[in-house]
């Protein structure tokens, strides 16, 4: 995928979770029920932000979740001790 795309589906991904922010204070000082448009909306950018994203940076994210998350090789059960 080129740069250019990917530079615009990361804009609109970030103007997307605009939206979603200021819908929800929107939807907290005005007590509409917008839920399903906010959620239309962040479902999408997080498609857009997944899609924009190079194949390093997502290496690079899912290595750092992965460091932060212990695996079930480290975890410990309580019978153990």
């Amino acid at each position: 995928m080129n740069k250019e795309l990917q530079g615009l589906f990361l804009c609109l991904a970030v103007l997307g979770f605009a939206y979603t922010v200021l819908m929800l204070i929107l939807m907290m000082l005005t007590s509409i029920k917008l839920f399903k448009t906010m959620s239309l909306v962040f479902t999408l950018s997080t498609v857009l932000f997944t899609l924009g994203l190079s194949k390093q940076v997502k290496f690079r994210i899912k290595k750092k979740l992965l460091k932060i998350t212990p695996s079930k090789a480290e975890s410990y059960s309580a019978s153990q001790y």
